[in-house]
């Protein structure tokens, strides 16, 4: 067996940190097996499967088992205490070194990432929390339905158990892959969450991307003269009314986020909106050209304001520049009214190519 190469560390590692790593070996051990059967990385792969088959005979028949074989089951627990015991003094008899225990931490903090994986590849950020919950909040009737009509909690804690037990196993890894790649599948994962993990609203081949794109490509063409390629970004910030509080930003999550481009495509906020790069060789770069953004007060001409009155500013009040519609984004008026659920208005910044 190849020696792994020890660490430059060990030779200044103070002795009560050494004694603290020994004393956590057989913790470490324990911590490595049983990451190793949850993410299937583990030799014998029938010891995930044992697991899995446990956990699911336990969920359906918890009641007849605690009946019947509850006494038994306590000495299973001891049996299986007994065993694990007697695999982490078989390690230990091995003598570990320093090097050992480093390497064994290693592995332990490598299947943990693993692990926690499906969470932390995630990167939600706040906008994105706040999105899932209210989401979460507004389909709680359907979930009163599922449970109470067509799957039992029973069921349901089964089937949570089973997705999250086999979630690393190669059978499971493929059949997401498969599935991920119907439109379906994404768009069912974003009505239920809220949230776009499959490029169901940012198309780069339409919209702003594009318009961007075509400006980057003039570069090649650009006039003799010299001058800058001058763009104007456009973003529009959508709302919704809520009865008993009034306008946010939390829409529906089956209808346009809160900050769209023209062409309704998803696009960050204004204060995160970062200009794209141009394409390697050209020797071209975006800048702003206005310092801020500003708001359109006549959302592109459709509200009418007396000649005397700026029609942008960079320090809008929280209502003005809107157009309201219906609660489907229709009948669109300058007006707010009862009947009106939802709005948008208008921000630009101008941008040159350099």
């Amino acid at each position: 067996q190849t020696k792994t190469e020890s660490s430059p560390l060990l030779s200044s590692t103070p002795v009560t940190v050494s004694k603290i790593l020994v004393k956590s070996y057989p913790y470490f051990v324990i911590a490595d097996k049983l990451l190793s059967v949850l993410t299937w990385t583990n030799d014998d792969a029938w010891l995930s499967l044992l697991v899995v088959a446990v956990y699911a005979t336990l969920v359906l028949y918890f009641e007849s088992i605690v009946t019947y074989f509850g006494h038994i089951l306590a000495v299973a627990i001891l049996v299986a205490y007994s065993i694990l015991s007697k695999h982490v003094e078989t390690t230990i008899s091995t003598k570990p070194t320093l090097d050992d225990i480093i390497q064994l931490l290693t592995s332990v903090t490598v299947k943990a990432d693993l692990f926690l994986n499906p969470i932390t590849s995630l990167a939600l950020t706040s906008y994105d929390i706040k999105r899932l919950l209210f989401t979460t909040v507004f389909l709680s009737p359907l979930y009163v339905v599922i449970t109470y009509f067509l799957l039992t909690p029973r069921t349901l804690l089964l089937l949570f158990g089973l997705y999250c037990l086999t979630y690393h196993s190669i059978f499971s890894r493929v059949t997401r892959k498969v599935l991920w790649k119907f439109r379906l599948v994404r768009l069912l994962s974003f009505y239920m969450t809220g949230l776009d993990f499959g490029g169901i609203n940012i198309n780069k081949d339409s919209g702003i991307f594009a318009a961007v794109k075509k400006v980057n490509e003039k570069v090649g063409i650009k006039n003799k003269d010299g001058k800058p390629i001058v763009f104007t970004y456009v973003l529009y910030e959508n709302q919704r009314r809520w009865l008993g509080i009034g306008w946010t930003p939390n829409l529906l999550s089956y209808e346009r986020t809160a900050w769209t481009d023209e062409f309704l495509n998803e696009s960050s906020p204004t204060d995160k909106f970062k200009l794209p790069e141009t394409e390697e060789g050209s020797g071209m770069v975006w800048r702003w050209v206005d310092k801020t953004w500003r708001l359109d007060l006549t959302n592109d001409g459709a509200l009418q304001l007396p000649s005397s009155k700026p029609k942008t500013t960079a320090n809008p009040g929280p209502d003005d520049g809107f157009i309201y519609y219906d609660n489907t984004w229709k009948k669109p008026s300058t007006e707010d009214s009862f009947s009106k659920y939802t709005r948008r208005r208008r921000w630009i910044r101008t941008a040159e190519l350099v």
